[in-house]
């Protein structure tokens, strides 16, 4: 597509992604494949583009989505791999799944018979995962009587496939203690399903943080989400691998205004010039996705400088203060995230004056912002 009418968007650079799913090979093989996490439209960058990209990368043995409705896209884009639903699903979504051989997971005895019958109605056998809480406390069978009774349910029924036994993370690296606790859990639950009888095509538990600090829970599939889309998942383990940035945001100025000093900004005046300035009017706002609690707080990068985020966020409009920059003119590209000339304003960075993570920015670009790819 060409520049979009509204000169705003937000640049997918599909090159990167794939060199941090190279990171993971590198990290994880050859003793596990890898199940790229591709949830919530991919972090917000676009699920089937991304998607794509990931399946040319040698070790991507699949892909991992929250929802039922995220399998269908991806399978209704054509791409016949492993898709794992992450997440519970009804009754009525597990006979989709069956259909579109989509894998399942199962946390309850309701959700067992589910895939059961969605099997039987399908025809084939409907690949289940076994989740296991290991200490989340969110969804699963807890190791012990819960995931017993599970068992012997699986031995009753017919038309399921156990694929896969997995679980997840609390805080993977940050806490050792606690993770040996959930590790431990889940070698429990591990020997529970082999006397059985059951023996799983994939175990997995790893998530991006285990992946770059915690090589003990690679298992034979990791579940790599935020390092692939060139996200830490805690500064401390930024030293573990090189990650490249995947998304920028871009927007071309609308208006610049000069004006004098005690000139005051945007809704409820909060911000006040105190010198003659120059004050750039960009048009996106919050309703695209750029946090209001960036006002007044966060930088805008033009022509390479760091220029002030002036006044409050609007809905569909910023402003930012050019300091004294010459000659700027409407058309001219501002980088809100990403990198021009030697400067760089990083999402971390962002989120942080935002106060909250990568992760809720990335997915919080609107669907007003278009997303460019760029290899």
């Amino acid at each position: 597509m060409g520049e979009p009418l509204r000169p705003v968007w937000a640049e997918v650079n599909l090159g990167n992604f794939k060199k941090n799913l190279e990171v993971v090979r590198q990290l994880v093989s050859p003793r596990a494949e890898i199940l790229a996490v591709v949830k919530a439209d991919a972090y917000g960058i676009g699920a089937v583009a991304a998607s794509s990209a990931a399946l040319q990368v040698p070790g991507v043995k699949g892909l991992a989505v929250a929802t039922p409705e995220e399998a269908v896209e991806l399978r209704e884009a054509g791409l016949d791999c492993m898709i794992l639903v992450l997440g519970p699903v009804t009754s009525r979504a597990a006979r989709v799944l069956a259909e579109l051989g989509v894998s399942m997971t199962v946390t309850s005895a309701d959700g067992l018979r589910d895939a059961e019958q969605a099997g039987m109605t399908a025809g084939k056998a409907s690949k289940v995962h076994i989740k296991v809480d290991t200490g989340m406390g969110r969804i699963g069978f807890r190791p012990g009587t819960e995931l017993r009774q599970a068992l012997e349910l699986v031995s009753q029924l017919g038309n399921i496939e156990v694929e896969g036994l997995f679980s997840h993370f609390a805080l993977a690296v940050q806490d050792p203690e606690y993770t040996r606790f959930q590790l431990q859990n889940f070698e429990t639950a591990r020997k529970q399903v082999a006397e059985a009888g059951i023996r799983p095509r994939f175990i997995h538990m790893a998530n991006s943080a285990a992946i770059l600090g915690l090589p003990e829970a690679y298992f034979d599939l990791v579940r790599p989400g935020a390092i692939i889309y060139g996200l830490y998942p805690s500064q401390s383990l930024a030293d573990r691998a090189k990650l490249y940035p995947v998304v920028s945001l871009k927007a071309r100025i609308s208006h610049v205004k000069r004006v004098e000093p005690g000139t005051r900004i945007g809704y409820a005046m909060t911000y006040t010039v105190s010198e003659p300035a120059e004050i750039a009017t960009l048009p996106l706002g919050y309703a695209d996705g750029y946090p209001r609690p960036l006002s007044n707080k966060a930088s805008v990068l033009v022509r390479g400088k760091r220029c002030p985020v002036a006044g409050r966020i609007c809905m569909d409009q910023m402003m930012v203060d050019l300091k004294g920059q010459p000659g700027v003119k409407p058309g001219e590209v501002a980088t809100l995230i990403g990198t021009d000339g030697e400067e760089t304003i990083s999402l971390h960075e962002v989120a942080e004056l935002a106060g909250t993570i990568e992760h809720e920015i990335l997915t919080g670009l609107g669907s007003r912002v278009p997303r460019v790819y760029i290899e």
